[in-house]
């Protein structure tokens, strides 16, 4: 695994374990039933990025067959 993928998974990981905290801050700000716009779109453009760059990842690495050694085709 390359760094540049470690890198990718731990920012993924920081997600997952910050997920709910971010969730209940959400909740918390809540107005009158409704989520706050500028928190939403915070969180929003954050995943977004994460996922761009997990697809974007996910391309690059799609390009090249995988080839496994030591098994008979």
């Amino acid at each position: 695994m390359i760094a540049r993928d470690r890198e990718l998974l731990a920012r993924l990981r920081r997600v997952n374990v910050g997920i709910g905290e971010v969730a209940l801050a959400l909740m918390a700000a809540q107005d009158a039933g409704e989520l706050p716009a500028d928190g939403l779109r915070e969180v929003g453009r954050a995943l977004r990025s994460l996922g761009s760059d997990m697809i974007a990842r996910a391309d690059e690495v799609g390009r090249f067959p995988v080839v496994e050694v030591g098994t008979d085709v």
